[in-house]
């Protein structure tokens, strides 16, 4: 989410998810999902939902996240007044965010920050958290929300890797 605090000389970043291996030329990526479309930011559409609603149900009813923790999410979300649209002007307002293709600019800078402080405040589930920051922002509307069948594409998808044994055995 931070790149532009890790590159700070780089103009564009490609971040892919760690269940996923890029296949595509990078350039060709820039190319097809940010100057043909005049985007500043691309990123992959949930597949298999729309609303932030029904995600923070998905994501608690996977053990993704407690119910407490999900709840307090969206009690703030709502008394901020998020709607409960499935859109966002005219856009599906749902990211899967496995891929992120973005120029760095003050304003994309500024919603990774906005969104990485969301993934802090609240749980690690970017996707409930990705609406919110577009809806509040308000000032970037040049997005790319892309198809699944774009994101399989430009990526093999290898699933998560099983987590590391811990070092020390724990008795």
């Amino acid at each position: 989410m931070l790149g532009h605090r890790l590159f700070p000389r780089a103009k564009y970043s490609i971040w892919v998810d760690s269940k996923s291996q890029f296949r595509r030329d990078p350039m060709g990526v820039l190319e097809a999902l940010l100057w043909r479309s005049n985007s500043v930011l691309a990123i992959s559409e949930h597949g298999a939902r729309s609303s932030v609603y029904d995600e923070a149900k998905a994501v608690v009813r996977k053990n993704k996240a407690t119910p407490e923790e999900v709840e307090v999410q969206l009690t703030q979300y709502r008394q901020d007044g998020l709607p409960e649209d499935k859109r966002f002007n005219g856009k599906k307002a749902l990211s899967e965010a496995s891929v992120i293709v973005r120029e760095h600019t003050p304003v994309t800078n500024l919603f990774m920050c906005l969104w990485f402080n969301e993934v802090v405040r609240f749980t690690s589930r970017d996707q409930l958290s990705f609406p919110y920051v577009l809806w509040r922002l308000k000032v970037l509307k040049n997005i790319n929300m892309f198809p699944v069948c774009t994101r399989k594409d430009l990526v093999n998808s290898i699933g998560h890797i099983r987590k590391a044994k811990p070092l020390i055995k724990t008795r």
